[in-house]
């Protein structure tokens, strides 16, 4: 069974000449302190706030950059049960920090977002 991939943004980064961070991202990193086993299940690839990010990219295409962005270690149905499954290259993925926070606890049985 191939492993999920989590994509997050370098923890922080210049942009219009100030430092900044993304919030999505920042939730994701405290999910993944709250529940440290995730680490050992998921494939996490950090990458720069510029674009292209080649990493996701390559396995996604042009125009699904986001970041955090899960890409599913297996096909999943389009929409899922509540419609944020997209799919792109042949591969199932989430983006945004509530949808992949949801997908991961159904998955892993951990605490959901509100």
């Amino acid at each position: 069974m191939a492993r999920d991939t989590l994509y997050l943004l370098n923890t922080r980064f210049e942009k219009d000449g100030a430092l900044r961070f993304c919030p999505d991202c920042a939730m994701m990193e405290g999910y993944l302190a709250t529940y440290p086993q995730l680490r050992e299940v998921l494939d996490i690839v950090r990458v720069d706030y510029a674009r292209p990010r080649p990493a996701l990219v390559e396995r996604l295409g042009e125009d699904h950059q986001n970041a955090p962005t899960l890409i599913l270690g297996e096909s999943a149905p389009d929409a899922g049960p509540h419609g944020e499954i997209q799919s792109a290259g042949g591969l199932s993925f989430l983006t945004d920090a509530r949808p992949i926070t949801r997908w991961l606890a159904a998955k892993y049985g951990l605490a959901a977002p509100l």
